[in-house]
Order: C-alpha cells, then structure tokens, then sequence
C-alpha cells in the first residue's frame, strides 16, 4: 500500500511571507491543521496550527490593544515554521509512514517527488483510513480495537485464548505502534455475531476497549 494511492494531492499551501494571520484563516476555513510552506515549487517548512497558537502574544502583556494588532500583523510563516522537514516519497508505503511517524513522533509527512517538488500531504488520518481498508467493507463491525496493550511474549496468545473461549470466529489481528507512548494499539477483526460477547470477555480480562 503506497502512499501516493492515499496521500492528499496538490496540497494547500503557503508562502514564507504569508501572514501567521492569514495562515490561520486558510487552516480555518478548510479544516487543516497544517500547511506545506512552498517557495519556488520547493518545499522549505510546514507551519501547524499549534504553531500559530504558541505564538500568540500572552493576555499579561502591557502592550495596548492597537500594539498588539501591529505586532500580530508583523507575524510571517517564515517566522514560526518549521525547517528541515522529514519527507516521504509517493514510492514510500503506508507502513513506513507508521515506522517514521512513531520513530519520529510526527503526525504528518509533506509528499516530495525525485525532483523534490511538493506533490502530496498525508496525515494519521490518510494513514488510518489506508489501514481500515485491509479490514474490508465490513470492518466497523466486525473490528475491536484495544488500546495502550503491552506487548510482550504471549500477549497475541492471550487474546486468542479469549476470543475462542467465546466461540468467535477471528479473521485477522495485527499491532501498530503509538506515538507518545511505547504500548500498542491492537486490531482484531472477528465475525461479527460473537463481538459484543468478545469485548465483555477482553474487559473483564482487563484490556482496554477503543472508540
């Protein structure tokens, strides 16, 4: 699964001389969080929402209403993005995004081609939606995610044990790594007629049930 069959094409994107302000407006009104920062076709930063948020000045300053709406305009992305950004390339798969992101902690990658020209963004979200595609059409009832599991030997075993002694049919099972943290994420996909009676089972035994 390559990212190029997922990523957003043709992202939005900025200028090292746009406005923080008007940056903020564009991630606003199409619901982004981040923006590639292009100059001459090539990318030189991403700028986050979480950026522009940390550099707002604090409500404690002294300086009058009018000093601040100055200082505020003053504000450029070239100011407060960030440099030397990790790249994928369209080649690179779905799994390495994961590997990098989690290695990394980074929830998005800019997209480069060979020429390193900016033709791509993908996110957790692209990433997610690339990975409940293997599940298949049913995966919303028939998936069970358990959250923060550490895996150590045995730990798959387990969970089988439980899901047999329910009687359950189950298809597939695979781990992701998280972010922020060294526990997994787990995915069980199971016939769909034991599922209510397999969650109760893997709560009892102690294991977290996502969302």
């Amino acid at each position: 699964m390559k990212i190029k069959h997922w990523m957003t094409k043709d992202p939005i994107t900025v200028t090292p001389d746009t406005s923080a302000v008007e940056a903020q407006k564009i991630m606003k009104e199409n619901k982004i969080r981040r923006l590639p920062v292009v100059q001459k076709g090539r990318l030189v930063g991403i700028i986050t929402l979480r950026n522009l948020i940390e550099a707002a000045p604090s409500s404690a300053t002294s300086l009058s209403i009018h000093e601040l709406n100055y200082l505020i305009m003053q504000i450029k992305v070239k100011d407060l993005m960030k440099k030397n950004v990790l790249t994928l390339s369209p080649e690179n798969t779905v799994l390495e995004a994961i590997a990098l992101g989690t290695e990394k902690d980074i929830g998005a990658f800019p997209v480069v081609d060979d020429q390193g020209r900016l033709v791509g963004i993908v996110t957790e979200t692209h990433i997610s939606r690339a990975m409940m595609q293997l599940f298949g059409k049913d995966a919303k009832r028939e998936i069970i995610s358990l959250e923060n599991v550490d895996l150590e030997a045995g730990t798959f075993g387990k969970i089988v044990a439980i899901i047999e002694s329910c009687g359950a049919t189950l298809l597939s099972m695979f781990s992701l790594p998280r972010r922020t943290t060294d526990l997994l994420r787990v995915y069980i996909r199971l016939k769909a007629d034991k599922k209510n009676e397999v969650m109760a089972a893997l709560q009892k035994a102690g294991y977290e049930i996502g969302d």
